[in-house]
C-alpha cells in the first residue's frame, strides 16, 4: 500500500510542476509578444516622425526659394505620403506653416509659426501638434 501512494504522490507532483512551468511560460511569451508589438508601434511613429520633418523642411526650403509659395499640396514619398497646409500670412513676416506626415496607420503633426522668412529664416515656434 505504501507504493501507490509514493507514487501518487510523484505523479502530482510532475502535474503540478508541469502546471507551474506552463503558466511561466505563457507569460514569457505574452510579455515576449507584448514588447514586439510596443517596439514596432515605436519604430511607426518614429518614421511618421522623422517623414514629417523631411517635409517641414522642405517646405521651408521652398517658402526661402518664393515667398510666394502657398503650400497645400501632397508629397509621396517611399515610405509614406505627406501634406503641407496652405500655408498662412504674406510677404516676408509672421507666416504659419502646418505639415501632417502619414505612414501606414500612423500619422504624425508639425506645425511652425515663422517670424520671418528671409534673408535667415526665423522660427518662433516649431511643435508637435495633436491635430490641425
Amino acid at each position: 500500500m505504501i507504493k501507490h501512494t509514493q507514487g501518487f504522490v510523484a505523479l502530482s507532483s510532475v502535474l503540478i510542476l508541469t502546471a507551474i512551468f506552463l503558466v511561466i511560460t505563457i507569460s514569457l511569451s505574452t510579455q515576449s509578444i507584448l514588447a514586439l508589438d510596443t517596439a514596432d508601434t515605436l519604430i511607426g511613429r518614429d518614421k511618421a516622425k522623422y517623414l514629417a520633418h523631411s517635409c517641414l523642411e522642405y517646405a521651408r526650403m521652398e517658402l526661402i526659394k518664393s515667398l510666394d509659395y502657398q503650400g497645400n499640396e501632397s508629397i509621396m514619398m517611399d515610405s509614406g505620403n505627406c501634406e503641407i497646409g496652405l500655408i498662412t500670412g504674406v510677404g516676408n513676416f509672421d507666416r504659419e506653416l502646418r505639415v501632417k506626415a502619414t505612414l501606414d496607420d500612423y500619422h504624425y503633426y508639425l506645425e511652425d509659426m515663422i517670424e520671418t522668412v528671409g534673408p535667415v529664416m526665423q522660427i518662433k515656434t516649431s511643435r508637435r501638434v495633436e491635430k490641425f
